[in-house]
């Protein structure tokens, strides 16, 4: 779409900003240092063509995906410790659950304190956790609703659905755990320092020079 900043950063071949270059990337996905990183190692798993959140992926991709998202989660455990995975899963366009990125992406964080704790102060009256996999995602997506996705630990999942999510809460209650509630928003503190961090960890794996095996059709 050509008024989605993502799908226009992901169609340059060059880009100049080095949280636009992949770490990781396979036929249908990429894995992006994370634009306002709160910590270093956080990354972004991104679909190549535009879907609006992971509920909205169509199932031929789930097999490619779940590759990916494994792949990472391995490799930023391996680099900066034990990771949680999450997700704002928006049902429509320019809703504040999207935060104001309609393309689909998974934060993978190397984060270990209690996600579900740590968000409840943010959640609107009535939202609560309930086990779930990405599939439950889709179920969310089709039934036209707002939903909250994380893993913790990775491939133990929690869903939360409701009508009127805020906008950042897993961003607002990382930034809080870290002692810097005022950052969570990721345009007023793009945190370039961490990116570079990111970077630097896992330069022998940068912009591509490592295709996860699902891109050659194993």
């Amino acid at each position: 779409m050509s008024d989605c900043c993502m799908c226009r950063n992901l169609i340059s071949a060059h880009p100049s900003e080095v949280w636009n270059r992949p770490v990781l990337e396979s036929e249908h996905f990429v894995v992006l240092p994370s634009l306002g990183s709160l910590v270093p190692g956080w990354v972004l798993v991104i679909p190549k063509q535009h879907y609006l959140c992971v509920g909205a992926l169509p199932q031929s991709l789930f097999p490619e995906f779940q590759s990916v998202k494994e792949e990472t989660v391995e490799l930023i455990t391996s680099q900066f410790g034990k990771s949680c995975i999450f997700e704002h899963g928006p049902s429509s366009a320019g809703s504040k659950v999207g935060c104001s990125v309609d393309h689909a992406h998974l934060h993978v964080v190397p984060f270990s304190a209690d996600l579900a704790r740590l968000t409840a102060s943010f959640m609107p009256d009535g939202a609560s956790w309930q086990p779930a996999d990405v599939q439950t995602c889709i179920k969310a997506f089709d039934a036209g609703q707002n939903y909250l996705y994380f893993e913790q630990p990775a491939g133990t999942g929690f869903i939360s659905v409701h009508p009127a999510f805020g906008s950042q809460i897993f961003r607002k209650a990382i930034a809080l755990q870290l002692g810097k509630p005022h950052e969570f928003d990721w345009r007023q503190y793009p945190n370039h320092s961490a990116i570079q961090t990111t970077v630097q960890a896992l330069a022998p794996r940068n912009y591509g020079e490592v295709q996860i095996g699902v891109s050659n059709g194993l």
